[in-house]
């Protein structure tokens, strides 16, 4: 499996259920917090977003894509022309059936599709440390190519009920994000150091989809270097300023997120666990386990 796909299947628990909103006029509206990432596309009209961890505005063009992603509370609309109104609860009042959200009278002027991937509350923390507060994707962009074509087929599904819909919609949603990384590593606002930006460098990512690929061999600071065709002390460098951390760090995190996710969705012994993430004894893991997450692995399954 390569990297990406890897840590967003081990990280993801469940998609909340997507929505149509179709509106015409002016409207304000303003959403809680939640522990997800919220995504939202631009189908018809122009709209804005306001992003309260960057306390700024954003203007929203048909074809935008946007990924909210640190679970902060955010607005939509306009509250210099109407009053501010809970989304919350207005959401939950008028949601039809087939998923559909409708304000104002008449035909819509405005068409946006969202929704929400929840996370495992520990892989929501990695992914936050390799993501911006707001991704912003113009549909205009070169970038947005492969999103259009997605966010068309998701528009033809949500809110229009049909045989299969939900699976298609969650495998669209799946599409969607990915995409949405896609595009934001090609474009110009992907900096900083983060496991993220490493799987867009040619040497890095070349070592680390050997290491996801096989995450219970023996993985040595050498074996990735051999595997991104680089010397041991310039790839260990390289790692660090494109990760921002060591090689062995980055493998025993993942390799521990990996217990962690099997310790609560399976009945696997502790012991088969760890052997099955490249722990020689269950005592090493154990102890690696408790000094990443504050509690032992056996916690988990005693609640």
């Amino acid at each position: 499996m390569d990297p990406l796909s890897d840590i967003l299947s081990v990280l993801t628990v469940e998609r909340a259920a997507q929505v149509r909103f179709e509106s015409r006029g002016a409207y304000a509206m303003r959403f809680s917090g939640v522990d997800h990432v919220k995504f939202g596309a631009v189908v018809e009209g122009n709209g804005r977003l306001y992003v309260e961890s960057l306390s700024q505005w954003i203007d929203l063009a048909p074809g935008d894509f946007y990924l909210l992603t640190d679970g902060k509370p955010y607005r939509t609309g306009d509250p210099d022309k109407v009053r501010e109104i809970d989304g919350d609860a207005f959401f939950a009042a008028n949601r039809d059936l087939e998923g559909v959200v409708r304000f104002g009278d008449g035909p819509p002027d405005k068409i946006v599709i969202g929704g929400s991937v929840l996370f495992d509350p520990e892989g929501a923390a990695w992914l936050r440390t390799a993501l911006p507060p707001l991704i912003h994707i113009k549909g205009a962009a070169p970038t947005a190519a492969a999103l259009r074509t997605t966010l068309g087929l998701l528009a033809g599904e949500v809110g229009h009920a049909a045989p299969g819909q939900s699976i298609i919609i969650d495998r669209l949603t799946d599409v969607l994000i990915v995409q949405a990384l896609r595009a934001h590593l090609a474009g110009p606002d992907a900096a900083g150091a983060s496991w993220l930006a490493g799987l867009a460098d040619r040497r890095i990512g070349k070592a680390l989809r050997s290491f996801h690929a096989s995450v219970d061999a023996i993985w040595t600071v050498e074996r990735l270097a051999q595997e991104a065709g680089m010397s041991r002390s310039s790839f260990a460098a390289h790692f660090r300023d494109q990760i921002g951390m060591s090689p062995i760090d980055y493998v025993s995190r993942w390799r521990l997120h990996r217990v962690r996710r099997a310790m609560i969705e399976t009945d696997l012994p502790f012991g088969a666990i760890a052997t099955r993430n490249g722990y020689a004894s269950r005592a090493s893991c154990s102890q690696s386990f408790k000094k990443l997450f504050g509690y032992s692995p056996q916690q988990i399954r005693s609640h």
